[in-house]
């Protein structure tokens, strides 16, 4: 604010020394002659320099001395004004060339900043389209292998007839055949690469059941810690389910004690949480941020007696689905949001709304355990160097990680490769027993979950230091049971059912026998049913439609029409897909 002031300064003080300079040479101070005018009468006295030769009227001239003093001292003052006005110039001058030199750094921070995140843009471009060639990859290889057993019959044979060459023993799951035996009738260069992606082992009813019953115990194990958790896997491995499902069992649990809040990026239930969308408005969402900050500041300073009964009765969850669209959210259009983040001490710092969410999802992990307070995140990252706030090994052991990944046959999608990383990734798992362990176990459970089309997943049960691989178990029917009970859904629907002419007053620009052939060609095409409702039965919601959302009419409907047109084939289809 100082430097907005030297300018009308310099100007004034310039200003006043001029005025002064003019006044101390101006004749004021010289020597004069005063005399009295007798032209006039009475007489007028009059004071006239004394280099002028006063009129013959002039009576009694009196020579009046000049102040030297005077003027001297007014020449000084004029100098002493004319200097402080230069010396403020110059400081005025020097404060402008700061600000331009500040703004020219800025615009070179700011020119580095978008540097640094055009790099980092490139970088996952040229990583996604890496993913995208292995899983091209791995296409051709499951298609080379489909190929070469098609037109080689024997060498099934030969593979179902030969005998497991080694034991793999580990929890109690073994191996029961391996493909060693075609090893000698193909190229084994293509052989190597067939076996990672198609993987053709056989495997007995106690392998299944023993890795059924481990995916069983790994999300079991979540439903009593108050730890932060991750669930990290890619589109379709079944992280919302999992993620639901110990949502729903603490909800069922701790019913309306259970203070359930979600940042997101779609419009989900969350077992009735209190939710806000990030790409709709982040004000709603620091809010809850801020709301789930200060109840566990306030636990914190609770006394040990109160502060335990009360953590144990009354958990909070903060749920972040899909946080890696919203990483990239924060770093893009909303990387310049400051909000004002507050201390523990009571003061307030101003932030970006991006190191808001790391700060505070950091202190849930380092704090929120024994407060009863946890985050739970759901990404798609393969990468826990993705997530900041885990950025040191402390806090990868503040939470518990769950892997998952699933290959959808049918649809040809997915891979295996997020546990494999982890697995053989020593800021994982740390001991190098657990992950020989691991990766003993890892080729069964492969196989067995394209087998049966079921998830597999990687658990770190980090109150115990072990990890926990298995398939995970049917849990479908319990998920939807629980968006039934807590996402609201039975209540709107009660009184409404669907007909013929119903379909047609809210789809008036087309028939029911129309959408059901839409629903048919959309799951021949590989889409899932919840994407079919969003796309094919949703309507403006401004309308207020009956399928205005996916929980409310929109199952109904799906389910109305399968029922009324279907003649058994597209239930199967369903069933085979998994929906």
């Amino acid at each position: 604010m100082l430097h907005r002031l030297y300018a009308p300064a310099s100007a004034g003080l310039f200003i006043c020394g001029a005025i002064a300079a003019i006044g101390s040479l101006s004749g004021y101070f010289n020597s004069r002659l005063e005399y009295c005018d007798a032209a006039t009468n009475p007489c007028t006295r009059v004071a006239i320099s004394v280099d002028v030769t006063p009129p013959k009227t002039a009576q009694n001239a009196v020579v009046l001395p000049g102040n030297g003093k005077m003027r001297l001292s007014l020449g000084l003052v004029a100098m002493a004004l004319l200097a402080g006005g230069y010396v403020v110039s110059g400081l005025e001058v020097e404060s402008l060339a700061i600000a331009a030199k500040e703004e020219e750094n800025d615009a070179e921070l700011e020119e580095k900043r978008q540097a640094i995140l055009a790099d980092e843009e490139e970088k996952k471009l040229l990583l996604s389209s890496d993913i995208r060639f292995k899983d091209f990859e791995q296409q051709l290889l499951d298609g080379y292998a489909m190929l070469l057993l098609e037109n080689n019959p024997e060498l099934a044979e030969q593979i179902l007839a030969e005998k497991p060459s080694a034991q793999i023993e580990s929890t109690g799951v073994a191996a029961t055949a391996t493909i060693d035996a075609a090893a000698t009738a193909i190229d084994q260069d293509s052989l190597d690469t067939v076996q990672d992606t198609f993987s053709p082992l056989v495997v007995g009813d106690n392998a299944l059941s023993s890795l059924i019953a481990a995916g069983s115990r790994a999300i079991d194990g979540l439903i009593d810690t108050s730890q932060s958790l991750i669930f990290l896997g890619t589109p379709g491995a079944g992280k919302s389910v999992s993620l639901g499902i110990v949502v729903g069992r603490k909800k069922k649990r701790f019913g309306d004690r259970l203070r359930l809040y979600a940042i997101a990026m779609k419009n989900d239930g969350f077992s009735g949480a209190t939710v806000a969308r990030l790409n709709a408005d982040s004000n709603q969402c620091y809010d809850i941020l801020l709301e789930v900050i200060t109840e566990l500041r306030k636990r914190a300073a609770m006394a040990k007696s109160e502060r335990e009964e009360y953590c144990e009765e009354t958990p909070v969850i903060l749920i972040l689905d899909d946080f890696m669209s919203q990483q990239k959210l924060l770093s893009s259009s909303l990387s310049k949001k400051i909000v004002r983040y507050p201390e523990e001490s009571g003061a307030y710092q101003k932030i970006s709304l991006g190191d808001a969410f790391n700060a505070a999802m950091a202190e849930i992990i380092f704090n929120g355990r024994e407060l009863n307070v946890a985050g739970y995140v759901g990404t798609q990252s393969s990468n826990i160097e993705d997530l900041k706030f885990l950025s040191s090994k402390g806090g990868r052991a503040g939470v518990i990680l769950m892997y998952q990944a699933f290959r959808n046959v049918k649809k040809n999608q997915g891979n295996y490769e997020i546990i494999s990383q982890a697995i053989g990734n020593q800021h994982v798992i740390a001991d190098a027993k657990e992950r020989e362990r691991m990766r003993a176990i890892f080729p069964e459970a492969k196989a067995l979950s394209v087998q049966e089309q079921r998830p597999m997943v990687l658990s770190s049960n980090a109150d115990t230091g072990e990890f926990i691989l298995g398939i995970v178990p049917d849990m479908r029917e319990e998920y939807r049971e629980y968006e039934r009970l807590y996402n609201g859904a039975d209540d709107e629907v009660a009184s409404f059912a669907w007909t013929i002419r119903k379909v047609s007053d809210l789809y008036p620009d087309t028939t029911a026998d129309a959408l059901f052939n839409e629903i048919r060609n959309r799951v021949n095409d590989g889409m899932s049913e919840r994407e079919i409702i969003r796309t094919v039965l949703k309507c403006a919601e401004n309308k207020q439609h009956s399928t205005r959302s996916y929980s409310v009419h929109g199952k109904t409907l799906f389910r109305w029409l399968i029922d009324n047109y279907d003649n058994g084939e597209l239930e199967a289809m369903l069933e085979a897909d998994g929906n």
